[in-house]
């Protein structure tokens, strides 16, 4: 059974109109008046959809609050990608780590045997354990493998929603902490996907722009078709906004344990023409060392993250164009249907499985290349029912609300004192690549006609307080939902915001504001802020430099 096979439907969507049935494959979503909605199977006081490390800080926040609270999460686990191969914190400054995120990683520490020392490295399965453990002690009814079906507004207020199965729930207050914000869309808040213009928000950084040209890697084969993963010389200006994303992955953990050790798989449709570029980049620059096509990021019991790898400028970083980032591969996937995004995945998995297997195999690749990717394997203690494999892609970048308030690129470098503070960010504009392209010049003007990348960006921030806004809908859209991770921010900030410790401190503040909103009768917007805050406070959080 191939893994889109495993992989069960949901219905997405991008725009939809009060009373209106727009379709997916399968059954439909609607949006429409709560006298058409089924009776509810279960009501809570708090419903949050999806079970990434986000929606279960709001999930356990709003529970110590004294809230019902249910999770959906569409895949068989919970965790996202902390208990997905991502065993790192993803922290530039891990003392703005508070709050119940903190627990997590002094819990990590705990299972290490570091008791009052947190743990920034860890295994997937042993997230996992410490997730479920919360969620069990905490009493929070958990759906998994369910998918958003139907959903009921009144007016600005999400009253209810079916599930795939047809289990109806209802709720007074709503968190989506999915990292592709179904529920934000479905409930018809603005939101936007690719990247905005310079001029959008005048921003520096934005729009597009080739940030990286190899000249003396030729994009074309012989028969005069591009290599794969090429796509022709855009057409946008420099500067100009579009619908591109950063690269999706998998965050694959590896292990150099042979007793717990499985070779890498040879995915379905393998060919090692896929790879041409990586041959060529190899033969061209003369790369004899692992290191120089792929990181592999020492974690903990023998195993690491196999993570991209990059060289540097001054002001910017550069990934391997050719590395385990599958460039222009997700384009689609935020808006994409379930039954789509089934087929984007599976893609996915064979282009990154493919590479590691061409890596450890295909005789084009040094013999000393292949020596050190030969000592490492899929561990067989992860991943134990899905082939050993991450089931979590990396989607760095899907929907991103336009709520209350757009945080920007001068939110992150001049103007980053918030008056609505409820944690703070300071991990880099961290912009993987968008694009790979035929390039007519390189970065400096210079003729070329290689193989060009644009979108890779690492560049520095200052330590920036998160403002409660931008997780809030207009309230006129959507007045009881909050947005964990798809967050109302600009392209460029949000790859700063992008970690796991953010969305977690967020989750809690969310739930947390969830909480306050039903003691007081009123919706997110509604809430005392300063209430909000000192709660967040009191509870270990860090909302000040």
């Amino acid at each position: 059974m191939t893994f889109d096979q495993q992989m069960t439907r949901r219905q997405v969507l991008r725009y939809m109109s009060q009373g209106a049935l727009i379709g997916g494959v399968g059954s439909l979503i609607a949006c429409s008046s709560p006298q058409e909605a089924p009776t509810p199977t279960a009501s809570y006081e708090l419903i949050v959809y999806g079970g990434t490390p986000s929606g279960i800080t709001a999930a356990l926040a709003a529970v110590n609050a004294g809230m019902s609270v249910a999770i959906i999460e569409p895949t068989n686990h919970l965790g996202g990608m902390l208990a997905s191969g991502l065993g790192a914190a993803n922290a530039m400054n891990v003392n703005y780590i508070g709050g119940l995120a903190a627990k997590f990683f002094l819990d990590i520490g705990k299972h290490y045997g570091n008791a009052s020392k947190p743990g920034y490295s860890f295994e997937p399965h042993v997230a996992e354990n410490i997730f479920d453990g919360y969620i069990s002690s905490a009493g929070v009814e958990v759906y998994l493998n369910r998918h958003l079906a139907s959903i009921y507004k009144s007016g600005s207020r999400i009253n209810s929603i079916t599930l795939d199965n047809g289990t109806g729930l209802a709720a007074t207050q709503w968190i989506d902490a999915s990292y592709e914000g179904d529920l934000m869309a479905a409930a018809r808040a603005s939101y936007t996907v690719g990247r905005e213009s310079k001029a959008t928000y005048r921003e520096s950084l934005a729009g597009w722009g080739i940030a990286q040209s190899l000249a003396e890697v030729s994009p074309f084969l012989t028969n005069g078709q591009l290599i794969p993963g090429v796509n022709p010389s855009p057409q946008e200006s420099y500067g100009a906004g579009d619908g591109k994303i950063m690269a999706y992955t998998f965050f694959t953990c590896l292990t150099t344990n042979k007793a717990n050790l499985a070779p890498f798989p040879k995915p379905p449709g393998y060919t090692p023409d896929r790879y041409e570029g990586l041959t060529r980049f190899i033969a061209r620059y003369g790369i004899t060392n692992l290191a120089e096509i792929v990181t592999m990021q020492g974690n903990v019991n023998h195993k690491s993250i196999l993570l991209t790898a990059g060289y540097s400028e001054p002001g910017f970083t550069y990934s391997n164009p050719f590395s385990t980032d599958y460039v222009g591969g997700g384009w689609q996937y935020p808006d994409a249907s379930w039954v789509d995004r089934q087929t984007i995945w599976q893609d996915h998995y064979n282009y990154v499985a493919g590479w590691l297997y061409f890596v450890a195999t295909d005789p084009s690749v040094p013999s000393s290349i292949q020596s050190e990717m030969n000592r490492y394997g899929l561990p067989l203690d992860e991943f134990t029912d899905h082939g050993n494999w991450p089931w979590q892609m990396y989607v760095r970048e899907g929907r991103r609300l336009i709520g209350q308030y757009v945080l920007t690129q001068a939110d992150i470098s001049t103007d980053p004192m918030k008056a609505d503070s409820v944690g703070m960010g300071n991990w880099d504009i961290d912009v993987h690549h968008c694009d790979s392209f035929v390039a007519t010049s390189s970065p400096n003007g210079a003729s070329a006609n290689g193989v060009g990348f644009d979108g890779c960006i690492l560049f520095r921030v200052v330590n920036y307080q998160i403002p409660y806004r931008i997780l809030l809908p207009n309230h006129a859209e959507v007045s009881n939902l909050a947005v964990t991770c798809c967050l109302s921010a600009s392209h460029i900030s949000f790859a700063s915001l992008r970690v796991e410790p953010v969305f977690m401190v967020l989750g809690e503040a969310a739930g947390t504001a969830a909480a306050l909103a039903m003691k007081s009768g009123t919706d997110f917007s509604g809430i005392n802020v300063p209430q909000l805050q000192s709660t967040l406070i009191a509870n270990g959080g860090v909302l000040t430099p």
